[in-house]
C-alpha cells in the first residue's frame, strides 16, 4: 500500500453523501422496514469501507509513505 491507495481509499468513502442522497430521493419509495434495511445495510457498508481506509493509512505511516 501507498499514499496514492491511500487516496483512492479516502475516496471511496466519501461517497456515502452519494448513497446518502440516493437513499434520501427514493426514501418515501420504501416502506418501513425497507428504509431501516437500507439505513443499516449503508452503516455495515461504510464500517467496512473505514476500516479497510484505517488499516491503508496505518501501512502508509509504517511504510513512512506519508513523511
Amino acid at each position: 500500500m501507498n499514499r496514492f491507495d491511500l487516496e483512492q481509499e479516502i475516496m471511496k468513502c466519501w461517497k456515502i453523501t452519494e448513497d446518502i442522497e440516493l437513499l434520501y430521493y427514493n426514501f418515501d419509495q420504501l416502506d418501513e422496514d425497507q428504509q431501516m434495511n437500507f439505513l443499516l445495510g449503508l452503516k455495515e457498508l461504510y464500517e467496512l469501507r473505514f476500516q479497510k481506509l484505517w488499516n491503508t493509512f496505518e501501512e502508509c505511516v509504517s511504510k513512512k509513505e506519508l513523511d
